[in-house]
């Protein structure tokens, strides 16, 4: 029986009933057989209101043996050995003193006419101590069936999760095997097209190798590492600027110097040439008074790099923050109070950046 969402809120009971269904008709078919069997030995049947308040009893202790009793019992193995025992006793004299309660009320409050009595002794305890043993035997394995049941299911989850992650593991190792061979033929063709171009086309060539080994060095850095020598970053940025020099015909104005001792201090891949990057990008330098600068240096056990540009159109100084964001995120990751990272607008539309990492061994061959 299938019911609607909306008929499940009007109709509580009903989508009660529907969930317990197979609970139910086991009950049913129990309570027919047990009937039956005991009438057709006793030669005659009971009334409706016995059968009814003692098969509540019976079917609630079912349940709370299971659910509450077992369960809180065996929930920690190192107290099952006193929490159990304690446990099974407090349900078998709820068990007893209810019993007592509806022999007492079936007698005296029904049209009762058979032979039993509440007598307090070993001959009327030991019917209910059956029941209650008998209930409790069958719900004990009803609880661990459900649990196996439940770890089954969870088993099964986990293996499906298992098998999909490997599935998931599969695709992405595809995807970098694609991922490297994409680059791979790009570097040939380039390396092709240089070597054919070197004798007609000296400043072509001259670009396209600036090129390649600018993408190498970037594909190559996203490939999970940590740091990087300061060596390759000037390397890669002495490309970047040649390669826009060939553009502009070498009208750029420009000046990078640094210390020659630095090219072995260790640093966070691609923070260097971001900031070229960013001068390029932004950064008004046809202006022959006024050049940019970049400057790299190594005083009082730190690593000191700075930029400073003009900006090239106001208007669109706000894309400024974007990519210096990301770096200033990277470094206080990665180096945390060690790393100051400053930039500004100054006087005469001027934007200055500062960088300085404190020198620790960890960053220094």
């Amino acid at each position: 029986m299938k019911l609607t969402k909306q008929k499940e809120k009007k109709w509580p009971v009903l989508s009660w009933i529907a969930s317990k269904k197979l609970h139910i008709i086991i009950w049913l078919v129990f309570i027919f057989y047990e009937a039956i069997i005991v009438g057709l030995i006793n030669g005659k049947f009971g009334r409706l209101a016995p059968y009814v308040l003692y098969y509540t009893l019976n079917i609630t202790t079912f349940y709370i043996h299971a659910h509450i009793v077992l369960a809180i019992g065996l929930n920690k193995p190192k107290q099952t050995a006193w929490k159990l025992p304690l446990l099974l006793l407090v349900e078998i004299a709820a068990y007893f003193s209810i019993s007592i309660c509806l022999d007492y009320i079936i007698i005296n409050y029904t049209n009762y006419t058979g032979s039993r009595r509440i007598t307090l002794d070993l001959v009327y305890f030991s019917a209910p101590l059956y029941r209650c043993v008998y209930f409790m035997c069958f719900s004990t394995g009803y609880y661990f069936l459900t649990r196996y049941i439940k770890e089954r299911k969870k088993t099964e989850e986990l293996e499906k999760q298992r098998l999909n992650n490997l599935i998931q593991l599969a695709k992405s190792e595809n995807a970098f095997l694609k991922a490297q061979i994409q680059p791979h033929l790009l570097f040939n063709t380039l390396d092709f097209i240089y070597q054919n171009a070197r004798e007609s086309s000296p400043v072509a060539a001259e670009t396209i190798l600036s090129l390649s080994e600018m993408m190498r060095y970037s594909v190559d850095n996203n490939k999970d590492k940590d740091f990087v020598l300061l060596a390759e970053e000037i390397n890669q940025v002495e490309n970047l600027i040649n390669l826009h020099q060939l553009r502009q015909n070498h009208g750029i104005g420009l000046r990078f110097w640094y210390d020659d001792e630095i090219r072995h201090i260790k640093i966070i891949p691609m923070v260097l040439i971001t900031l070229v990057e960013n001068i390029f990008k932004h950064g008004d330098l046809l202006n022959e008074i006024y050049p940019a600068e970049i400057s790299i240096k190594a005083e009082s056990s730190k690593l000191i790099i700075e930029t400073a540009n003009l900006i090239k159109d106001t208007k669109d100084s706000s894309g400024l923050n974007s990519g210096l964001e990301n770096i200033k995120k990277r470094l206080t990751y990665t180096y945390g109070k060690d790393a100051e990272f400053k930039y500004a607008v100054t006087d005469g539309n001027c934007f200055s950046v500062r960088l300085s990492i404190i020198l620790r061994k960890d960053n220094q061959l």
